[in-house]
Order: C-alpha cells, then structure tokens, then sequence
C-alpha cells in the first residue's frame, strides 16, 4: 500500500514535469544550440564546461514561467487534482534533471574541447568529482536566488530580480575570477584548486554537495510555502 501510495505520488509529479516541459515547446529548439556555445566557450579553457553547462540549462528552465504567465498555466493547473506543493515539486525535478543534463553535456564535450584548446585538461575521477560538486553547489545557489522569486512575482515581475541580477552577478563573478586567474596566477589557479581538491575529497567535494543540497532543500521550502500563498 505505501508502495502504491508513493507511485501515484511521483506519477503525479511527473504529469506536472510533462506538463511543464510541453507548454514550452517552442523553445526546444533552443537547446540545439547549447552544445556549439559549450564548445566555443572549451576552445579558451575546457574545465568550465560543466559549470557553464549547467548555468545554460538551468538558464533554460526558467522559461517554464516565461510560458506559464503567456499560456495562464497557474488557473490551468487549480483546476487540476493536484497540489500546488506537487507543482513546484515537478517544477525543482525538471530544473534537477536539467542540471543534470548540463554536467553530462559538459562532460561529454570536453574531450573535444581539449583537441583545440590552449589550455588542456588532464582529469582524473577526483577532478571529474570537485568540478561536478563544484556545478552542484552553483545549481544550489542559482536555485536558492531565482526560483522563490519566481515563484512569489511570476517571470514578467520577478525576472530582473528573480533571473537577470542574479545571473548577472553569477557572469561578473565569472570574469572576475578568469581574469585574475590569467593576469594574476597565470592561468594555474583552478589548477592548483582542484589539486587542492583532490587532496582533500571528502571536505572539498563533500562539503559543496552538502552546501548545495542544503541551499536546494532552502529553496524547494521557501518556493512550496510562497507557491501555496500565492493568489491568482
């Protein structure tokens, strides 16, 4: 019976992700371009594949409120025998299976990457794992500054806060860093950071899986409790 319970529970679930992922079909092929940006970013420096790769589908799931304010999808879903708490849920999944998507992606381009790019990347499991905990921990904190705002003001109010300053800072902070770590350390800093990382696995790489987890767990709380508040 408890089986029986959370099987409808997660069908449900995913009826709001197909849901979702339908309404904004438009924008499907979008993600064709995703893998050529990825590459063209790997010809200057391989490693930030994934955490770009991750930034860039995130980026794209917040299209599903752009679409949701066009199409008046919030009525469309009070109509439906499902909880609002279930339509943030399968709305955290799909930015979940995204990000997801984004580290495979990245991943995957690498080794291509590497073939034209002056700066080369030679990883093992331990740097495959701090870069990917890394991604984590940056979908972790994205989440935690975007989706509540979303939620609270819908995309066309909440977008400047919710998604445009938020990854506006994540894109300074970005440059920022690439540009003292070619002035200032001659392109060896995330090197000798993920020497550092896999000197230390379980505190580096541990700990941003756990400060991400904790910053996703944050944000899913903060966007049920907002969501079931909202008026329409």
């Amino acid at each position: 019976m408890i089986l029986s319970y959370l099987w409808k529970g997660m069908r449900s679930m995913f009826d709001t992700v197909k849901l979702d992922w339908t309404a904004i079909k438009c924008y499907h092929k979008r993600l064709l371009i995703l893998p050529l940006s990825l590459f063209v970013i790997g010809w200057f420096s391989p490693i930030w594949l994934v955490p770009l790769g991750t930034f860039l589908l995130f980026s794209f799931s917040i299209n599903v409120f752009a679409v949701e304010e066009k199409g008046d999808l919030n009525r469309l879903y009070l109509t439906l025998p499902v909880k609002r708490s279930k339509v943030v849920r399968g709305r955290y999944v799909q930015s979940f299976l995204l990000f997801a998507g984004g580290v495979m992606l990245g991943l995957a381009l690498i080794p291509l990457a590497n073939l034209i790019s002056s700066s080369k990347w030679y990883p093992d499991y331990q740097w495959v794992l701090a870069v990917v905990s890394f991604s984590f921990l940056f979908y972790g904190l994205m989440i935690l500054f975007m989706y509540p705002l979303l939620f609270r003001m819908g995309y066309q109010k909440g977008k400047l806060w919710g998604y445009y300053l938020p990854a506006g800072c994540f894109c300074l902070i970005y440059i920022a860093i690439m540009q003292y770590d070619m002035i200032a350390c001659g392109g060896m800093l995330v090197y000798h950071m993920l020497v550092f990382a896999s000197e230390h696995m379980l505190l580096v790489s541990g700990g941003m899986f756990a400060l991400g987890a904790l910053m996703l767990a944050i944000s899913y709380w903060l966007s049920v409790r907002i969501y079931e508040r909202r008026e329409f």
